[in-house]
């Protein structure tokens, strides 16, 4: 499996696990008031998804976005040292979090743009489980190989 491939994965099997503490927090303890898919919803749809097909949808959608996003770390990885990968994988989730929070920021992108502290701290460390996770399953398909 190639290093596009490995990233995918990862990225996806992360963003599957990523998604189910999101939607958790959202529908069982009505902890965030913004889904991961809403923001994908906002950019596929020009909106937040609303009935049973536009969630299942725009849920696909964010998952291979999030997905993708797991092949440029797969693809960072060998410039890097081979050192502490895992918490370089949260941190590139973190990074990608705070550049994606600071675009919807500078362009006043509402409903995404005032949202509660708890929201907030807990999409930050659902993503960087994220990062964690897509790390962790990329050392695990290296090590595979040997």
């Amino acid at each position: 499996m190639d290093r596009t491939y490995k990233g995918l994965f990862a990225g996806t099997i992360s963003a599957i696990i990523m998604n189910s503490i999101n939607l958790t927090f959202f529908y069982v303890f009505n902890l965030t008031e913004i889904r991961f898919i809403d923001w994908t919803g906002l950019v596929m749809l020009g909106r937040i998804p609303d009935n049973t097909f536009e969630i299942v949808y725009i849920l696909i959608i964010q998952i291979f976005w999030t997905g993708s996003l797991g092949i440029f770390f797969c693809l960072l990885i060998p410039h890097l040292s081979s050192q502490g990968n895992i918490v370089k994988g949260g941190l590139y989730a973190f990074l990608l979090t705070f550049i994606f929070r600071s675009v919807v920021i500078l362009y006043d992108i509402a409903p995404l743009n005032n949202i509660s502290t708890t929201t907030s701290l807990i999409n930050v460390t659902s993503a960087f489980l994220w990062g964690l996770i897509l790390a962790l399953i990329l050392q695990r398909l290296e090590h595979k190989k040997e």
